[in-house]
């Protein structure tokens, strides 16, 4: 199930994201690993602009989150992160389709984000779901300074894709 994260639970997704990025030390990016986890005040504040969701049990616990930006006129998907044990069971296509729903009724005709080429859980996992990798010379701005951010904070860009599912906006 998805739905929106109580104030009290914010504290807990920054531990679901260490969780989910210690896969990344398998692959050889040991270096994702190290970078801290989304800040608990730009959480809460995407709780209170409706643009942050929570996969969880049966049991209502969290297992997963989605966390959307809107960059210069652009939806992104700034986070996804599902815990490790919880990966593979639909919560993570759950929370991308609750993601594109939700910038469809904002108004967006499509959904980027970024994320590392030929890791499992990352681009080929995106590219099932209905994504693809957009050519780099056609980014536009916002997403261009995605990159440079990323390639700031020690993402080797050459590893990264930024990619994009469009959205039918006839479907609102």
């Amino acid at each position: 199930m998805i739905r929106r994260p109580r104030p009290n639970e914010i504290k807990l997704l920054p531990h679901i994201e260490n969780n989910a990025d210690l896969g990344y030390a398998r692959v050889g990016l040991r270096r994702v690993t190290d970078m801290p986890p989304a800040s608990l005040a730009s959480l809460e504040l995407a709780r209170r602009r409706g643009l942050l969701w929570m996969a969880v049990s049966r049991f209502d616990r969290p297992v997963g989150f989605a966390f959307l930006k809107l960059r210069g006129g652009t939806a992104w998907l700034d986070q996804l992160s599902v815990l490790d044990r919880w990966q593979g069971q639909g919560h993570g296509t759950a929370l991308i389709g609750h993601s594109i729903e939700t910038a469809r009724a904002l108004g967006f005709d499509a959904l980027y984000l970024s994320t590392y080429r030929g890791v499992p859980w990352n681009a080929p996992f995106y590219e099932r779901r209905g994504f693809r990798e957009a050519l780099r010379g056609t980014f536009a701005l916002p997403l261009r300074s995605v990159l440079m951010t990323e390639r700031n904070h020690g993402h080797p860009v050459w590893r990264r894709a930024i990619m994009r599912q469009g959205i039918d906006l006839s479907r609102r």
